[in-house]
């Protein structure tokens, strides 16, 4: 094990508690000043089926989950099998290579070189404490933690947090967690080298969790939603602070109630949001339609899982961008964003909110189950906001037309009841009044007007979009273009890559449209363009060669699981040398 990083994965069945351990652990590593980068694997049954839990942390920033893993907590008999065999991979994960633990009761196992096992009893110790079988999840965390010399008090304070304070239950599993840690260390020693701790206290967020808290910043007051994973995060997040935050959250009988929920609100000046997965999403699609004719801001929160249909409910994907690029019929401006990590996902909720405001139009706000669900440190966050609420009539003006057509094809919104600002909102096209154009008799030179108007706001979103990001491109002969949050994963190989020599850079697009032009300029002179997306027919790429006649080779991924970096590097080295 290096002592400036450490991977521990914990396995066992849905229902065994793993996430919660993996989160313990992932806390106390971010307590003691490390950076974090959590994966969380796990399937739609409530008990059964495997499921496990990965933490990866070190001295330095970490983009992803990482490849190779030091330490296993085997929950379960299949667990410790699964995770010790090279032969089974799942999207990529390495098997332990490091030590393992597990509890005496597994019985015959078939055992592979390379691996420490590390036999407890784990059950035993638990049922000193407590009747709950979960409690030896406690003991094993905390023989982890033995067996790396961190300060026991980092994991007890992490536990009464976890168990809601100095209470009964809280230091009964204390209590536990010290004699897992205790009695690993006598049996097997701690690490050869000990890992190093800063002691620096970090933010630990999901990202759910921070498009939540983002939204919150930039003065989000209602969120309207149905729970479907992995959109259900960002809604369980809110809920629970709904009255911290003064923010009311409804949990709504289906997507088309939310999404036309927070239509209404933001008409009546009220910031909201709505969000979805794909399917959730298909089903709003209509309503989107009818906020960017009547020129009502909206963000929608749309959080893909692998697909189509029900799909793989638990699995990531980046399948969802054409189907977001489509919604909805006709021709009408709008955005999409999509963030890299989940720092910028807490920072660029907000720039969707105030966009959706400043044009009226919908923005989509991306993100996948990766991002969604899995938690990352982050450092010293910005609470202070910049919010950019639009245009609005004071009901001063003269003649007021709420369509007025403008030079930019911005005019003034009207908040219901404001005096002297009579207008009529109508789904139907309509003049700048608002009339109807379309019952008696349709006019065709209205018609071309506002459909101008409307669409002039793409011109001026086009001038407005900021560089995009980009990773040791300068000197760079190759480029890899990606997009939200595989962002991790492509840096990471990408560093592989050029400590072999091979001079790699990435282009990182958290703003998939409108398309920034700047793509051609970072790709100009390449003498490769490798695309990197976790679906299978390259939307991105498709997106970007018809609005910029762009070619390009393409690495996909499609079978439910992130990338991995080492096997990532692989992959765009191969490309590199066809």
């Amino acid at each position: 094990m290096d002592q400036n990083e450490v991977i521990v994965r914990v396995g066992g069945a849905a229902g065994d508690g793993v996430q919660s351990a993996g989160l313990i652990i992932a806390r106390v590593f971010s307590r003691s000043g490390l950076y974090v980068s959590t994966y969380n694997y796990y399937q739609s049954i409530i008990r059964g089926g495997q499921s496990w839990y990965q933490v990866r942390a070190s001295i330095k920033k970490v983009k992803n989950q990482g490849d190779d893993l030091d330490i296993l907590i085997a929950l379960n008999k299949d667990a410790l099998e699964r995770h010790t065999n090279p032969e089974i991979n799942e999207g990529g994960a390495s098997p332990v290579k490091g030590i393992v633990v597990y509890d005496k009761s597994v019985g015959e196992f078939k055992r592979f070189d390379g691996i420490k096992y590390c036999e407890m009893s784990l059950g035993e110790i638990a049922q000193k404490y407590s009747k709950n079988t979960l409690l030896k999840n406690t003991v094993a965390i905390g023989a982890v933690f033995g067996y790396l010399s961190i300060d026991f008090e980092e994991l007890a304070n992490v536990i009464r947090d976890q168990f809601g304070g100095k209470g009964e239950i809280a230091e009964l599993n204390v209590k536990a967690a010290q004699e897992g840690y205790d009695t690993f260390v006598q049996k097997y020693g701690k690490a050869a080298k000990e890992l190093k701790t800063p002691k620096k206290k970090m933010y630990l967020m999901a990202g759910g969790e921070a498009a939540g808290l983002g939204a919150v910043r930039a003065g989000l007051k209602a969120y309207f939603g149905y729970p479907m994973t992995p959109a259900s995060s960002i809604i369980h997040y809110l809920a629970s602070h709904e009255k911290k935050f003064n923010v009311f959250v409804k949990i709504t009988e289906d997507e088309i109630s939310a999404i036309n929920m927070a239509i209404g609100a933001n008409y009546a000046g009220i910031r909201a949001m709505t969000g979805s997965s794909g399917g959730g999403f298909a089903l709003m699609t209509e309503a989107v339609g009818m906020a960017a004719e009547m020129e009502i801001p909206l963000v929608v929160y749309e959080a893909q899982r692998a697909g189509p249909s029900t799909g793989l409910p638990t699995k990531t994907e980046q399948g969802d961008l054409l189907q977001v690029l489509g919604a909805s019929q006709g021709d009408f401006p709008k955005a999409i964003f999509s963030p890299r990590n989940i720092e910028e996902t807490y920072y660029m909720v907000g720039e969707a909110l105030n966009l959706a405001e400043k044009y009226q139009i919908p923005v989509f706000f991306m993100v996948d189950l990766y991002l969604a669900e899995h938690d990352e440190t982050v450092e010293n966050l910005k609470l202070d906001s910049n919010i950019e609420r639009g245009q609005f009539a004071t009901g001063n003006e003269k003649n007021y037309k709420r369509y007025e057509f403008t030079e930019n094809g911005i005019s003034l919104r009207a908040l219901p009841g404001t005096p002297n600002l009579m207008h009529n909102e109508d789904s139907d096209e309509h003049d700048e009044k608002g009339d109807v154009v379309s019952d008696a008799v349709t006019d065709p030179l209205i018609r071309r007007k506002v459909m101008e108007k409307r669409m002039k706001k793409m011109d001026l979103l086009k001038k407005e979009l900021p560089p995009t990001p980009q990773y040791r491109l300068e000197d760079a002969e190759y480029a890899v273009v990606q997009w939200g949050s595989t962002q991790g994963a492509v840096e990471e190989a990408v560093d592989i890559l050029r400590n072999k020599g091979i001079k790699v850079g990435a282009i990182e697009v958290n703003r998939p449209y409108p398309v920034n032009p700047d793509i051609l300029k970072l790709t100009k002179g390449k003498k490769k363009i490798i695309f990197v997306e976790n679906n299978y027919t390259g939307q991105l790429l498709r997106l970007i060669k018809s609005e910029l006649n762009l070619e390009a080779d393409l690495i996909t991924k499609y079978d439910g699981e992130s990338f991995y970096p080492g096997k990532l590097a692989e992959d765009i080295e191969k490309k590199i040398k066809e």
